[in-house]
Parts: C-alpha cells; structure tokens; sequence
C-alpha cells in the first residue's frame, strides 16, 4: 500500500512539475521522459517487492522538484546538469559491486548537492562575500554528508 500511495503521488509531483516549469517544451519533455522511465522502473521494482527502501528510485519527487526550482530560478546550464539524475538513479539502484554503488553514489549526491547551490545562489542573486561563503558552506556539508554515505555503503560491502 505504501508504495502505490508513493509511486501515485510521485506521478503527481512530476506532473505538476512538468506543467508549471518554464523551461521549453523539447527541454519538459526529454526531462519528464527520463523522470517516467525511472518512475516505471521502480513500480516495476515495486511489483515485484524488490524495490528497497534506501533506493535511489525513492528520490524521484525531489527530481522532480529540483526540476522545477531550477526552472523557475533560470537556470539553463542547472537543467543540463540535471538530466543525469534519473539515470543516475537508475544506474545506482541497478549496480551490486560495492566499488561501483559507491562511485555512483558520489556522483548523484554531488551532482544534487551542486544543483541545490545553484538553485539558492541564483534564487537569491548572490555575489561577492554571500555567494562565496555559501559555495564553501555547501561545498563543506556536501563533502561531509557523501563522505559518510561512502563510508557507509563500502562498509556494508555487496550493496543491497
């Protein structure tokens, strides 16, 4: 039941993501395409009770949303970083090596952490001493936060 309500509601949220961004419709679509294959890959996964908790799949909303801010924020060189999200999810929830989960891993954590400094840095028109002191904020907590992810992740070993 948990995951029809999420995979449900996440179709909601990449709807609604999709409608109001203001990115041109070529740019929608190829993202909406890539935010479908990896919602219909997870209810796959779903179906077959296989999907984990700790999957990449279960970011999907926020990919979704990101989408979104980093349209509304007008970012395009953010849009182009950001289509590698659903593969990456993809890529990550599919990889059983433990040296490859944790190289993608640090990528998609990055790669998010990097969108969401994009997003507040242009949301807020930073520059100077602002905008530097939250690159080196962000920079510091992202490090932090994937270092332990990999730690973690390369500790377990096979990942599940």
């Amino acid at each position: 039941m948990r995951d029809i309500v999420f995979f449900a509601g996440s179709l909601i949220v990449i709807g609604l993501a999709l409608a109001v961004t203001p990115y041109p419709l070529p740019w929608r679509l190829g993202g909406g395409g890539g935010l479908l294959i990896l919602w219909a890959y997870g209810l796959w996964r779903a179906a077959g009770g296989a999907l984990h908790p700790t999957s990449a799949v279960r970011l999907l909303p926020g990919h979704a949303l990101l989408l979104l801010a980093l349209g509304l924020v007008g970012s395009e060189a953010g849009f182009w970083a950001w289509t590698a999200l659903p593969p990456l999810s993809l890529l990550r929830d599919l990889v059983r090596g433990r040296s490859l989960a944790t190289a993608m891993y640090a990528i998609l954590w990055l790669d998010i952490f990097a969108l969401l400094h994009q997003v507040v840095a242009l949301g807020r028109n930073m520059s100077g001493l602002p905008f530097v002191l939250w690159s080196v904020g962000t920079a510091l907590v992202a490090i932090l936060y994937v270092a332990n992810g990999v730690r973690r992740l390369w500790k377990k070993g096979v990942v599940a």
